[in-house]
């Protein structure tokens, strides 16, 4: 039992650590921020930087942020996407006027201080978690 309980605490510590993958990767992913909101059902953007150390490029297939009913990954114009090339030896940098998600219809308010979980799959090094500190909006 004692064996089990010491592999089961690994297991989970490896599991809850963001940014980790179960494969052998050369990408990382750093927390990022996302803006703060006032209601439920409101729509706000997240941004986060993706590192490839590697020599060989990979690419951003799926992203998801439970806090939301939709996460899209959008471009510079608001356009959705359906991937993104993370090249080999570069980090590219989801920022806001930039590339970045689109967090839509929100189950919960973001509020100063939240930390909001999201997951971004790609082909070759797999499933990367990732957290968005709440900041606030800029005025417009």
């Amino acid at each position: 039992m004692r064996r089990f309980l010491r592999s089961a605490v690994a297991a989970w510590s490896v599991l809850a650590m963001p940014g980790v993958a179960l494969a052998e990767s050369n990408v990382s992913v750093d927390h990022g921020t996302v803006w703060q909101t006032v209601k439920i059902g409101d729509a706000t953007e997240g941004f986060i930087e993706i590192h490839n150390t590697g020599d060989q490029s990979d690419v951003l297939t799926a992203w998801d942020c439970s806090i939301a009913d939709t996460t899209t990954l959008v471009d510079a114009n608001g356009k959705a996407l359906t991937s993104l090339n993370i090249p080999a030896g570069a980090t590219v940098t989801l920022a806001p006027g930039g590339t970045h998600l689109a967090l839509g219809n929100l189950q919960y308010t973001v509020d100063r201080g939240s930390i909001v979980p999201c997951s971004l799959t790609f082909q070759g090094a797999g499933v990367l978690g990732g957290y968005l500190g709440a900041v606030p909006a800029p005025s417009n």
